[in-house]
């Protein structure tokens, strides 16, 4: 198993933030393997969302590569792109 560093983008007073959040948290604790993840309050550190061109949150990057802009579909569609980091 590989390394998967998630950069979680968030605000205060964001709708979909918490329930991004939440999956981010939970498949952290499910998946084996390296996995460290990063909340970045946009309202604090813009400097990252705007090396990304993120324009709203919630986002989510992992390794280096942005991967979800809003709250994913599914969990499921959010484990395969983190275990895609992994495995890869």
């Amino acid at each position: 198993m590989g390394e998967a560093y998630i950069e979680m983008f968030h605000s205060p007073g964001c709708v979909g933030c918490p329930i991004a959040e939440k999956m981010v948290e939970e498949l952290s604790e499910e998946l084996e393997g390296d996995i460290t993840v990063e909340k970045i309050d946009i309202t604090i550190d813009l400097t990252r969302a705007v090396e990304y061109g993120i324009m709203s949150v919630p986002a989510i990057v992992i390794n280096g590569i942005l991967r979800f802009i809003g709250v994913p579909k599914s969990k499921e569609e959010l484990k395969k792109a983190i275990l895609e980091e992994l495995e890869g």
